[in-house]
């Protein structure tokens, strides 16, 4: 395993670390899809209001690469299709909870390797998952007609408040390793990447044969994709593509190959000054996150991000987590002004630059909400 020392780098020092406790998150019946968090994508629906749906029946389509589907995560009836600006989908809502589910071709892991790339590329198109898999430049869903010269797995997140994905897939690594296999297939045994944390849980991602790995050590932003890709097979040509995906979505894609279905769970993380218990939670694929933090949320008004502090969604109670980050941040609204507080000392005010007293106590956690104080 080659080894990396990002030297520069800052970690904000917030305080709301998820605890290592998976649960069972409450059975919700209400589900969502936010189309706008594809980049690219103009969705062309295949649904209205009232119509009855399965886990893996299809919504939408890209109206670019009309081959690309995005599947409803639940069964159901569509109780609302929410459009914004310029006739923008926002929002595709799900109620009920039920389980049929559309049926696809199984693999077994051993079989995978055998099978045909076209084939493989059809079945995931079909079933609503290629669109985990995405391509730099442009942090865009992978093209279906594209050769990437690299595959990158981010087993690794250096993001605040990140959780562990090692802790969140223990027992995974039959879908993990599958879905390894299916992108050796499809990427026409390029080189696979496995991008692991030294200081994370990693001894089943270390099972997996034929991919080449690699450990980033330092502060954020160690466990970014385009840190890895910057030092180990860089872009160049105009045309170099690579492939990348996390370790949530490899399992996810394996599990769809194993057992022909979408996936119905993944765990995600709740993190956060604003939650009252910060811990890994297995939910249900799409659930809304009002069942997810069904009284879990501190007093106050606080805020839901769908991701990180730095690069998540502002989202609300009725919409479901992000479709490519397993964390949910809650933070407190700050509204409140401090009057002249560029005249306190600050012990209790992180800064960046030691403009208070705070920035020479290293190690100092500080509980963070929305203010930018400008």
């Amino acid at each position: 395993m080659k080894q990396y020392k990002v030297k520069k780098g800052y970690d904000i020092p917030i305080t709301g670390k998820p605890e290592a406790n998976l649960i069972d998150a409450p059975n919700p019946d209400s589900f969502a899809i936010n189309p706008e968090e594809f980049h690219g994508v103009k969705p062309r629906l295949h649904i209205k209001e009232g119509d009855s749906v399965k886990i893996g029946s299809p919504l939408f389509e890209d109206k670019n690469y009309p081959a690309v589907q995005f599947c409803s995560p639940a069964a159901g009836k569509i109780s609302e299709i929410q459009f914004g600006p310029r006739r923008v989908v926002k929002r595709i809502s799900i109620s009920g909870g039920g389980h049929d589910v559309v049926q696809h071709e199984t693999f077994r892991v051993a079989d995978i390797s055998g099978a045909a790339p076209d084939k493989l590329r059809e079945l995931l198109l079909k079933g609503g998952i290629w669109p985990l898999i995405r391509q730099r430049p442009f942090d865009v869903i992978a093209r279906p007609d594209s050769k990437p010269k690299s595959i990158f797995i981010n087993c690794m997140d250096t993001a605040p408040l990140a959780g562990d994905a090692g802790f969140a897939l223990q027992g995974q690594f039959a879908e993990f390793e599958a879905g390894i296999e299916a992108l050796k297939v499809l990427g026409h045994n390029v080189p696979v990447h496995v991008v692991l944390n030294p200081n994370g849980k990693q001894d089943d991602f270390l099972k997996a044969n034929g991919v080449q790995f690699h450990a980033f050590a330092g502060k954020h932003p160690a466990g970014l994709v385009s840190t890895h890709i910057e030092k180990i097979d860089r872009i160049q040509g105009a045309t170099d593509t690579v492939w990348y995906l996390t370790a949530y979505q490899t399992a996810q894609l394996g599990s769809f190959l194993l057992q022909g279905q979408y996936p119905q769970e993944r765990v995600v993380t709740v993190t956060g000054s604003g939650a009252q218990k910060r811990q890994y939670y297995r939910i249900r694929n799409g659930a809304v996150l009002k069942s997810i933090l069904r009284d879990n949320l501190a007093a106050g008004e606080q805020r839901i991000i769908a991701g990180n502090v730095l690069t998540g969604r502002h989202v609300g109670p009725d919409d479901a987590p992000s479709f490519y980050s397993n964390q949910i941040t809650v933070i407190p609204e700050g509204r409140e002004r401090h009057f002249m507080a560029w005249l306190s000392p600050g012990f209790s005010r992180w800064t960046y630059s030691r403009a208070y007293v705070s920035g020479w106590m290293p190690g100092k956690k500080f509980s963070m909400h929305t203010n930018m104080n400008g």
